[in-house]
């Protein structure tokens, strides 16, 4: 199956939600075919709300291609657009930047919020860019987000006019398809290959599908997702059968890579890998780009997953010295060598770039040392006491959890304080 891009050449802001009578979407939503012969910057007939329109029984009617002009009057006004799908494809609601912290929800007929766009602050555009849908009715509900009164200043300020506009957008060769909330509906990437979707509302989901089957034993993939304005990644990725490998979160403006992963592919399972995207805020304007691409293993390179202590990086007996790379939310734990004698250990850390890391001694699961930290690049050391036949872990991670940067590191062995 190709991956699809939803792309819209009127591109709004991103998803906030309303009312708590409303149920969000799940996941047993269609899956939207290819709209044919649909203009996405054709612009149809322009008009003005007409009130009162805040219940289903009144909404305004909004054409698909067409844009109508409302007025948030009193503060506690909500307006209501109704928008009648006829083909199953991807719908694009937006609602332009106006003086005012405006929010947009996107409901189903039965009056479930199935999309959901507030990205917070006056002027700022909201929207949702590729919302999949089948035909029926679909309501626009528009209202401004209260903070203080306009009437509460000195000088009051006039009711915010805003303009809204649907259209169904053409699916493109390149990216994701909506809905892609599960494995059940995921987009298809190959290793080599690039993907482009919208974290496009509050609570958007997408889920990609890596083969692996081509890999050989010493072939790793770095998966990479460069920053997006807005956007605080949230990035799971799962084996064939759904366990987990690894689950990162990143600052909000900083990429999400992950960097020399070793497939791991268990015992019958198909030979998949699933990258789950979510984030923190959302953006319906702007695009992410996901690239997975091959390489094999250096040698004494550091392979993930090993972000825990479960699951870490056995350190190869013949070495002391083992290269790292660090990357924004990344966790990066080191077993060390199993020994029948008491010992201590002292190990070193040696960053490149600007990362700031700092480093942990675990033995049988409990901390013993750590190092002391420091400035941005700066060598850290740990040394401890491991015990006759216990278990000892090495565990790295970013001083700083809002870093943005990534880098490499060399991490050194030595037997002896």
């Amino acid at each position: 199956m190709r991956r699809v891009w939803l792309a819209s050449a009127t591109c709004l802001a991103a998803c906030h939600g309303g009312g708590d009578k409303h149920k969000s979407r799940g996941s047993a939503a269609a899956p939207f075919e290819l709209v044919s012969g649909v203009d996405a910057a054709a612009q149809g007939p322009s008009g003005d709300e007409v009130e009162p329109n805040d219940s289903d029984d009144n909404a305004t009617p909004l054409a698909l291609g067409a844009s109508m002009r409302g007025k948030i009057e009193p503060e506690t006004d909500v307006d209501r657009y109704r928008i009648t799908v006829t083909e199953a494809g991807a719908l694009s609601v937006m609602v332009s930047a106006v003086d005012a912290d405006l929010a947009l929800d996107i409901e189903d007929a039965s009056g479930s919020v199935v999309a959901k766009s507030d990205r917070g602050g006056v002027r700022t555009r909201e929207g949702v860019p590729n919302l999949g849908v089948q035909p029926g009715r679909y309501t626009a509900v528009v209202r401004e987000i209260k903070h203080r009164s306009r009437r509460g200043s000195a000088e009051t300020k006039p009711a915010p006019v805003y303009e809204v506009t649907a259209q169904m957008v053409p699916v493109q060769a390149g990216t994701e398809h909506e809905p892609d909330e599960d494995r059940g509906t995921a987009n298809d990437l190959i290793i080599g290959d690039t993907g482009t979707g919208f974290l496009g509302w509050s609570g958007d989901v997408d889920v990609w599908k890596i083969s692996v089957e081509a890999l050989a034993a010493k072939d790793a993939v770095d998966i990479e997702l460069p920053p997006v304005d807005g956007l605080a990644y949230d990035m799971e990725l799962d084996d064939g059968v759904g366990s987990a490998l690894v689950h990162r979160k990143a600052p909000r403006g900083a990429p999400m890579n992950v960097r020399g992963l070793v497939p791991v592919v268990p015992a019958g399972a198909p030979p998949f890998h699933y990258v789950t995207i979510k984030a923190t805020g959302s953006n319906p304007e702007t695009p992410y780009t996901l690239r997975v691409s091959g390489h094999v293993v250096a040698t004494d390179a550091e392979i993930e997953p090993d972000d825990t202590p479960e699951h870490p990086f056995a350190w190869p007996v013949d070495r002391t010295v083992v290269h790292g790379t660090w990357t924004p939310g990344d966790v990066d734990c080191f077993a060390l060598p199993l020994t029948g004698a008491a010992r201590d250990v002292t190990v070193t850390i040696d960053p490149s770039g600007e990362i700031n890391v700092i480093a942990e001694l675990l033995v049988d699961g409990h901390v013993v040392a750590a190092s002391a930290g420091g400035a941005k690049g700066s060598t850290q050391k740990v040394t401890g006491s491991v015990p006759p036949n216990a278990h000892a872990i090495v565990r790295i991670k970013g001083a700083d959890e809002r870093a943005t940067a990534e880098g490499t590191y060399d991490i050194t062995l030595q037997d002896g304080a």
